[in-house]
C-alpha cells in the first residue's frame, strides 16, 4: 500500500530544453566518423556475405544505441538525450521506428553495393561505375530520392519549434539536452 504522502513527479516535457539543429549536426558528424570505419571496411569487401554484417551493424547503430542508451556516441559525447514525451529511453523497437527513414534509405545503396560485388566491379573504375549506373538507373533514382527526403528531414529539425524532423513526430520523440 502506498503511503498517502507520497507524490509522483510527472515528467514535463515542456521543461525540457531541445537540442538544437547545429548540435545535432556535429553529433550526427561523429557519427559519421564512428560509422566510416565500417563503410570504408565495406568498400574493400570482397564477400557479400562480409559486406551484408557490416551492412547491418551500421543499420543497427542508431536504434540499439538511442533505444538502450539513449543517444548514438555524437549525442551522448555532445550531452544529448533522445527521449520519449513520458521522458523515458524508446527502448529499441521504437528507436528503429524513429530510424526508419535512416534504414529505409540506406537499401537502395546496400543493393547497388551488392549488385558491384555480384558483377566483381571495383567502385574505383569511374568508367564501370558510370556504365553500372546507367544500368541500374531505378535504383541510382531511388537513392537520390532517398537522400533528398533525409535532406528534408534535417532541415525540418532547424525550423520546427520544438526541433523535431519527421521521425521525432513519427515516434514523438524528442532530443533534449541531458540534465
Amino acid at each position: 500500500m502506498l503511503d498517502q504522502n507520497t507524490t509522483t513527479l510527472e515528467f514535463d516535457l515542456k521543461s525540457t530544453k531541445p537540442a538544437g539543429f547545429w548540435i545535432r549536426v556535429a553529433a550526427a558528424l561523429i557519427d559519421m566518423l564512428i560509422l566510416m570505419v565500417f563503410i570504408i571496411g565495406a568498400m574493400f569487401m570482397k564477400s557479400v556475405a562480409g559486406y551484408l554484417i557490416i551492412s547491418i551493424l551500421t543499420l543497427i547503430y542508431k536504434p540499439v544505441l538511442e533505444g538502450t542508451l539513449g543517444g548514438t556516441a555524437g549525442k551522448l559525447a555532445l550531452g544529448l538525450k533522445v527521449i520519449n514525451r513520458d521522458g523515458e529511453l524508446l527502448g529499441i523497437a521504437g528507436a528503429t521506428v524513429r530510424a526508419g527513414i535512416f534504414i529505409v534509405s540506406s537499401i537502395p545503396n546496400i543493393l547497388l553495393q551488392i549488385k558491384m560485388m555480384q558483377q566483381g566491379m571495383s567502385q574505383f573504375d569511374p568508367i564501370a561505375v558510370s556504365e553500372f549506373q546507367e544500368a541500374n538507373l531505378p535504383l541510382y533514382i531511388a537513392q537520390i530520392a532517398m537522400s533528398i527526403v533525409a535532406l528534408i528531414r534535417c532541415i525540418m529539425v532547424a525550423f520546427s519549434a520544438r526541433k523535431r524532423g519527421w521521425r521525432d513526430m513519427i515516434e514523438d520523440a524528442c532530443v533534449i539536452y541531458r540534465g
